[in-house]
C-alpha cells in the first residue's frame, strides 16, 4: 500500500499550498497508523553541508534516529513488525533548519506491505517558541562534543516532544539555536524570534515569506527564550537600558503570539540554563498582566546546573525535569477552564 505523505496527519507549521509535504522546523513531520511488517519513506533534503536527521516514534516512544543522505532516497522506517498489531507511527525532523538549506526537507510517499492511514488529530495543540533548548541541542551525542553539528540536536528527546507525548497533544515548534527574544548570543538584534514568527520559516530562503496563520490555533503557547539574551546583555555597556529593551521585546513577542493564537494561555518558561535575565522577562509578564492581558504566566524552570549533554547543553534528564514542570503548569491551567 502506498500513501502520499501529505495525506498523513501533519505536524508543525507548513504552507497548505506547497507541492509536497515539507518539514521546515524542528519537530515537524507526519503521523500515521500502521499495521504492517515493513514501512518505508521516500524523502529528500536540500542542505549542502549539514545532514538533517530524522526520528521515528512508535506509540510515542523513540525507536530510531538517522541522518538523511543526499538526493531523493527511500528510507526504512520499520521492519520485522507484526501485522496483527497496529501502531501509531510518527516521523519527525529531529534537527533544526540550517543556513545551507535552500528548500525544506520534502516527504513524498509512505509505502507499506500492510494497512496505513492518517492518524487522528489529538484534542490539544501546543506551540513552542524558543532557542537551542527548544530545538533539543545537546540531547544527543557525547558530553564532550562541542562542534555545531546536527548529530547533536535531537528534538525527539527535548521537552516539546516530551510534553506533547505525555499530554497526548499535537505540537508546533518555532525555534532557532542561538536566537533570543531581544538579541542572539552574539548580540545580533535581527536574530530574535519576534522578527521571524510571522514568516513561514525565514531560516530557509524558500520560507522567507509571510505565514498565513490559516491552520489550527494553539491551545497554549510555551516560550523558552532568554538564555542567549543573557549572553548578549553581558556585552552591553548600559545594562539597565538594555534590560528595558529586553523587556519591551518580550512584551512585543507575547502580544504578537496572542494576536496570532487568540485565547491561548502563554507560558514563559525560563531558567533551564540560569537566571541571568529573569527580572526583565518577569517585568514583561507583569506589565502585560497588569494591563489586563489574561493567562500570561512566568514559569521558573529548574537550573540544569552541571547536568549537561553535548555542547554543554542540558541533558535528556534535565529536559525530562523541565517537561514535568511545564506539564504541571498546563494541567493546572486547563483544570481551571
Amino acid at each position: 500500500m502506498k500513501m502520499n505523505a501529505q495525506e498523513c496527519l501533519r505536524i508543525g507549521r507548513y504552507d497548505k499550498n506547497e507541492a509536497h509535504c515539507c518539514l521546515w522546523w524542528s519537530g515537524s513531520g507526519i503521523r500515521l497508523t500502521a499495521a504492517c511488517k515493513q514501512l518505508t519513506l521516500e524523502a529528500e533534503h536540500f542542505a549542502v553541508e549539514h545532514a538533517p536527521w530524522l526520528a521515528v516514534l512508535v506509540d510515542g516512544s523513540p525507536v530510531a534516529r538517522f541522518p538523511m543522505l543526499p538526493g531523493k532516497r527511500t528510507y526504512p522506517i520499520l521492519d520485522g513488525m507484526d501485522r496483527a498489531f497496529p501502531h501509531e507511527v510518527t516521523i519527525l525532523r529531529d534537527s533544526q533548519p540550517t543556513p545551507d538549506e535552500e528548500k525544506p526537507i520534502a516527504f513524498y510517499t509512505i509505502e507499506s506491505d500492510g494497512d496505513i492511514k492518517a492518524a487522528p488529530a489529538r484534542a490539544k495543540l501546543l506551540e513552542f517558541i524558543g532557542d537551542s533548548l527548544t530545538v533539543g541541542e545537546g540531547c544527543a551525542g557525547p558530553r564532550g562534543a562541542e562542534e555545531w553539528r546536527m548529530a547533536w540536536l535531537c528534538n525527539a528527546a527535548a521537552f516539546p516532544t516530551l510534553v506533547s507525548e505525555d499530554m497526548q497533544a499535537e505540537k508546533r515548534v518555532i525555534a532557532l539555536s542561538g536566537w533570543g527574544a531581544w538579541k542572539s548570543w552574539d548580540a545580533i538584534e535581527a536574530h530574535r524570534l519576534g522578527a521571524v514568527y510571522e514568516k513561514l520559516c525565514a531560516a530557509i530562503p524558500a520560507g522567507d515569506i509571510p505565514y498565513a496563520f490559516d491552520g489550527r490555533k494553539a491551545d497554549a503557547v510555551v516560550i523558552n527564550l532568554g538564555t542567549n539574551d543573557g549572553n548578549a546583555l553581558k556585552q552591553e555597556p548600559d545594562r539597565e537600558a538594555a534590560e528595558k529593551e529586553l523587556t519591551a521585546r518580550c512584551e512585543e513577542l507575547i502580544r504578537m503570539v496572542r494576536r496570532r493564537q487568540p485565547g491561548a494561555p502563554v507560558i514563559w518558561a525560563y531558567g533551564l540554563c540560569g537566571y541571568d535575565v529573569e527580572k526583565p522577562i518577569r517585568d514583561a509578564v507583569d506589565n502585560l498582566t497588569q494591563s489586563g492581558e489574561p493567562d500570561i504566566l512566568f514559569l521558573r524552570l529548574d537550573d540544569c546546573m552541571d547536568d549537561v549533554g553535548s555542547r554543554q547543553h542540558p541533558s535528556r534528564a534535565a529536559h525530562r525535569r523541565a517537561a514535568a514542570q511545564i506539564e504541571a503548569t498546563l494541567r493546572g491551567l486547563w483544570s481551571e477552564t
